[in-house]
């Protein structure tokens, strides 16, 4: 079997084990926040849009904590929460979603995706 054969189709499905990511945590950011972190379509922003979704998350859990106590909040507001979502998964995903797209779409901007060296390499123009 190609790839690394069976064994490393079972290593790889085990580890990714809600929907295609490693966690409910990572899933859910995936699912509410996909648009906001690639907005720009830009690779080169993916970092720092994701580290403004962190810290959106954070301030709601704050929010949200201040205005409860027990047994809820600490099963829902937990700052342990955000430690659990696997933020670099979330930016190789988002990385290579945006290089499949400048591959699969001649007519995007190069620059919104890859470097100009990068794109011309990868289109075969060197």
């Amino acid at each position: 079997m190609a790839f690394g054969g069976e064994n490393k189709i079972k290593h790889i499905m085990a580890e990714r084990t809600y929907n295609g990511f490693t966690n409910r945590e990572t899933w859910l950011v995936n699912v509410f926040y996909r648009e906001s972190i690639l907005e720009e379509g830009n690779i080169n922003l993916i970092e720092g849009n994701l580290e403004c979704v962190k810290e959106a998350i954070q301030d709601r859990i704050d929010r949200h904590s201040a205005l409860t106590s027990g047994i809820v909040q600490e099963l829902i507001c937990s700052k342990e929460i955000v430690n659990k979502i696997n933020w670099s998964e979330l930016e190789d995903h988002y990385t290579k979603e945006l290089e499949f797209q400048a591959k699969t779409n001649p007519q995007l901007e190069p620059t919104m995706y890859i470097d100009d060296e990068e794109w011309e390499k990868e289109m075969g123009r060197s």
